[in-house]
């Protein structure tokens, strides 16, 4: 079942953040960049200086709309919405994984809304959208700079006092069972922490059934009916929904990790199957649970293995969630289902794996997946593929970035456009290497950076050029506190730091590597 792509607009929150895990990683090589992912909306506003590298996100959280700004190197705003999606769902087309235990999956096509880890009622993903929300980096998209954003270098030192998960776990956060896991939700809060469901299916809490404390999520589902095989070769069917989040970076979901699911379906239920699933990997896995079937009237207990890290990296984990439904003749009349204290127990916290990517643009008319990221209404930036200039001694390709205009830095910031590579396959620990060359150095600030951790910002260091019409190398360390909602992209954010005129000219990018 996958999340809805998000189609509006992606803000780019730059906040320094701090204190995530590192990430276990390791994956296959695949240079082509991923389908996964739209990333910042503009540029970001910041406040003098230079950013340092690999400062981390501490919430792993999703920019859901409006303008961060930081100043003196801690961000004033850049609260998330818990790194859950911002809404949709999927209720049709067929996924192309998933357990199914009558018929195909159901979901898989997206309907609208913007979510980032909204639920489906199908199987897997085998590209599907990224992990929703847009870059944490700030924006000031559609802002007095002619609908760009302002950006530019935060003050050293300080950590961002935003970028938090403002869900997650239940009431009070996130707490200990007394036996080395944590509950991540309980729902004793009056939200449903971040949770999203199949459009025809309401969540909402409750006090009518509990495993601990006095509330629970009240999954209200309609009734679900399936058709057996039968001797003229028809196939039996499966009617299924479900529910998920994207998982906060408070949720320890390493892998190895063992999840815990508490179950209460009606008295007099038969039929109905269950299990957990998660995606990952910028939504190209999927991996579940062997169905089961709870116990009716009573609570029953699911368990789910976070796969290895070669299935959740470099991508990280998208969603984590829970399928029901019927199989082959089977009914369910629809009525409320209760979900109580889910765990997360152990897991393995390590950062290694490689990859190699290698971008010489000498495709003619292709990007490979290189793109402006930024508001629609931003025009004054445009991304294609050139043959003007070149790096190296042989090809004749390049990435050509013309600016037009370029709005003047506000006093305390500047004005920022990015160009990116969503879903990258590099690992932490590597290092990327840019190869930069412009025909207008006045004014042009050029700083490599990384979105991870569910979009969180992680700037490298900014750098002026210093002849025009010269390549100059610019390199960035993918940062070891990368956790386990992995790599979302990796790019340049291109800054007028001027305060007095405006900005116009064309960069060129060009030998883009890692190993």
């Amino acid at each position: 079942m996958k999340p809805s792509r998000n189609t509006s607009t992606r803000v780019v929150q730059l906040a320094l953040l701090t204190g995530l895990f590192a990430a276990a990683c390791s994956q296959g090589s695949d240079n082509a960049s991923g389908t996964g992912g739209t990333s910042a909306t503009g540029g970001s506003n910041r406040t003098g200086g230079t950013a340092g590298a690999s400062s981390s996100q501490t919430g792993g959280s999703r920019n859901t709309g409006g303008t961060t700004t930081t100043t003196g190197g801690s961000a004033t705003g850049g609260s998330a919405s818990g790194g859950s999606a911002t809404g949709g769902s999927d209720t049709g087309g067929s996924a192309t994984g998933g357990s199914d235990t009558g018929g195909s999956a159901s979901g898989g096509s997206d309907t609208g809304g913007s979510s980032s880890g909204g639920s489906g009622s199908g199987g897997s993903d085998t590209g599907g959208s990224n992990a929703g929300g847009s870059n944490a980096g700030g924006s000031n998209a559609g802002g007095s700079n002619a609908g760009g954003s302002n950006a530019g270098g935060s003050n050293a030192g300080g950590s961002g006092s935003g970028g938090s998960n403002a869900g997650g776990s239940g009431a009070g956060g996130t707490t200990s069972t007394g036996t080395g896991c944590s509950i991540v939700w309980d729902w004793e809060g009056t939200g449903v922490d971040n949770w999203y469901a199949d459009t025809d299916v309401t969540l909402a809490v409750s006090t009518t059934q509990k495993v601990s404390g006095t509330q629970s999520l009240k999954v209200t589902v309609p009734a679900l009916t399936s058709k057996a095989a039968d001797d003229a070769g028809t196939a039996a069917t499966s009617d299924k929904r479900g529910i998920s989040v994207s998982p906060p970076s408070t949720s320890n979901l390493w892998p190895g990790a063992t999840v815990t699911v508490n179950v209460w379906i009606p008295t007099g239920t038969t039929g109905l199957w269950m299990h957990v699933y998660m995606q990952s990997n910028s939504w190209a896995n999927w991996n579940d649970t062997t169905v089961g079937t709870p116990t009716p009237g009573a609570w029953s207990t699911l368990t789910f293995t976070v796969p290895a890290a070669t299935a959740v990296f470099p991508g990280g984990i998208n969603a984590l969630g829970l399928q029901f439904g019927v199989s082959g003749g089977g009914t369910f009349a629809g009525g409320d289902i209760f979900v109580d204290s889910v765990t997360v127990c152990g897991g393995t916290q390590t950062c290694s794996g490689t990859d190699t990517g290698s971008f010489d643009f000498e495709t003619a008319g292709s990007t490979d997946g290189w793109a402006f990221k930024g508001d629609t209404a931003v025009t004054d930036t445009v991304v294609t593929q050139s043959s003007s200039q070149h790096y190296g001694t042989t090809g004749s390709g390049s990435l050509k970035v013309a600016m037009t205009a370029i709005p003047m830095a506000p006093t305390t910031g500047w004005t920022s456009r990015l160009v990116e590579l969503g879903s990258p396959k590099a690992y932490c620990g590597q290092t990327v290497t840019f190869h930069v060359m412009a025909d207008n150095v006045t004014g042009l600030s050029v700083e490599p950076y990384a979105s991870a951790n569910s979009w969180g910002w992680f700037p490298g260091t900014a750098s002026t050029l210093a002849t025009t019409n010269t390549w100059t190398t610019v390199t960035f360390t993918v940062p070891a506190t990368v956790n386990f909602l992995g790599l979302q992209a990796i790019g340049l954010m291109l800054s007028n730091t001027s305060t007095s005129a405006t900005y116009s000219g064309t960069v060129y990018i060009d030998g883009v590597t890692w190993q």
